[in-house]
């Protein structure tokens, strides 16, 4: 009877190790996985910075770019309300309405150009 007790512990110990094995076991696992995950995570939040700067940068340059064209659009208006001034003729005239028309035009191809380099730079 005492062997049968002392039997029926050790299985009671063995089936308690395989059990706490298998525990331990799965929950190392799952360890890995969440490991792997955050590394995976980390990474593309990495990867979405660098993008996020790279944009700034771009859209800083943007600015940049578009200040420039409308100072010298400014410039271009100034110059064109001066021989306007000046005009005598209704040739004259004529020629500075044409004139003006053509900043409109620059100044329009100016921001369409804006737009599209930003978007080929920044979204391939």
């Amino acid at each position: 009877m005492v062997n049968l007790i002392k039997s029926g512990a050790v299985v009671a110990a063995l089936i308690f190790a395989y059990w706490l094995g298998l525990s331990n076991g799965k929950n190392s696992e799952e360890l890995k996985h969440a490991r792997a995950e955050i590394s995976t995570l980390t990474r593309t939040i990495q990867e979405f910075k660098t993008k996020q700067t790279s944009d700034a940068v771009a859209l800083a340059q943007l600015r940049i770019d578009e200040s420039a064209r409308r100072t010298e659009l400014d410039r271009m208006r100034s110059q064109l309300s001066e021989l306007e001034r000046r005009a005598k003729t209704d040739a004259d005239r004529e020629r500075n309405r044409c004139l003006s028309f053509g900043v409109r035009c620059q100044e329009a191809l100016e921001r369409a150009a804006g737009a599209v380099k930003f978007c080929a730079e920044n979204h391939k």
